[in-house]
């Protein structure tokens, strides 16, 4: 079961673990967790705006919403690399909290928590970057986005992706069919 691979996962990782490559092991977890959470921001608003219930979105509309959101993540990865950038900074502290957890916590060990935390957080990162570069294309058709329309949209983005994750986290905790699946993307990730 998925479960159990990827118990064996993290334990194969702490056989060889080099400390130093904490960052490097957990980093495309996170980036896996972001872009996961960057399509589920634009299925969501593109739902919204086109005022498409969940039952109502055919596999057709999924797969070009999904595309569409793909393919500007492209855009947000790159952002990612550039070490100037607050993306940049913001993956940096939460991969910093993971490598003081890791040593300060658990023994110089990677626990499965180790790994999870950081896929959820870099849902938060794709959500809160997705929601803010639509609500600024929505603000935007109806008139100028200034600096009041753009803390607005930061905050709005932020307290939708906070409570969005927690959702995505519960989904993870109590439905085995959702826990599977996101193991299944962080496995890959690893």
């Amino acid at each position: 079961m998925i479960e159990e691979q990827f118990e064996q996962a993290v334990a194969q990782l702490n056989e060889s673990l080099n400390l130093a490559k904490v960052d490097n092991i957990l980093k495309p977890v996170l980036m896996a967790g972001m872009k996961r959470g960057y399509i589920d921001a634009h299925l969501a608003v593109f739902a919204e705006v086109e005022n498409i219930n969940p039952e109502e979105q055919t596999a057709e509309w999924v797969d070009r919403a999904e595309k569409f959101a793909t393919d500007n993540f492209v855009t947000l990865e790159k952002v990612a690399q550039k070490n100037a950038s607050d993306l940049y900074a913001q993956i940096k502290s939460m991969l910093s909290e993971e490598y003081h957890e890791i040593t300060h916590h658990n023994h110089d060990k990677i626990g499965q928590a180790n790994v999870v935390m950081p896929y959820f957080n870099g849902w938060f990162l794709g959500a809160y970057y997705a929601y803010i570069a639509l609500f600024t294309q929505m603000q935007s058709a109806q008139g100028t986005v200034g600096p009041t329309e753009t803390q607005a949209i930061a905050k709005a983005a932020s307290d939708r992706a906070e409570k969005e994750v927690e959702v995505e986290r519960r989904k993870f905790n109590n439905r085995p069919i959702y826990r599977q699946s996101m193991l299944q993307e962080m496995l890959a990730a690893l």
